[in-house]
């Protein structure tokens, strides 16, 4: 038995010696093609949608930063406003507003108005004249006293 099975494997042999090679199956390169095609198109939209991404990223970073620089603006113009308000509020600003612009006195208080204005009189002299020096006030100073 041994020798016939050995003459069976030994003809099997041959026969698959002499036998035509298979035809190999050609893969269809077409589809290949459309594969590697869509893939390509995937990654390329891919990377547009990254580049745009970035550049809208990038200008609302420039915008935030924008902002925050209005706001610390705000937050200094805010503060300045709360001071001023505190001034405002003061008695002394108060009492100073109501002598400077209202010409508000204390009684018992005279009130002198010059009758011409600082920068009037340093670049004009008043002519001297001998009305002026026979005048009862020689310094134009007016009274005005509001509790009278």
């Amino acid at each position: 038995m041994i020798s016939a099975d050995k003459g069976k494997v030994a003809e099997l042999k041959l026969h698959q010696k002499n036998k035509e090679p298979a035809p190999k199956h050609r893969r269809n390169r077409g589809g290949t093609r459309l594969i590697l095609f869509v893939c390509l198109a995937v990654v390329g939209y891919m990377i547009f949608s990254l580049g745009s991404q970035i550049s809208y990223l990038h200008a609302m970073q420039t915008n935030v930063e924008t902002i925050q620089g209005q706001v610390e603006e705000l937050k200094q113009k805010n503060t300045a406003l709360r001071e001023e308000i505190k001034k405002i509020k003061s008695d002394a600003y108060v009492e100073q507003v109501a002598r400077e612009q209202l010409g508000l006195v204390k009684p018992g208080e005279t009130l002198v108005v010059p009758t011409q204005s600082p920068e009037a009189a340093g670049s004009q002299e008043m002519p001297k004249t001998p009305e002026t020096n026979k005048q009862e006030n020689p310094f134009n100073v007016r009274d005005k006293n509001i509790y009278d």
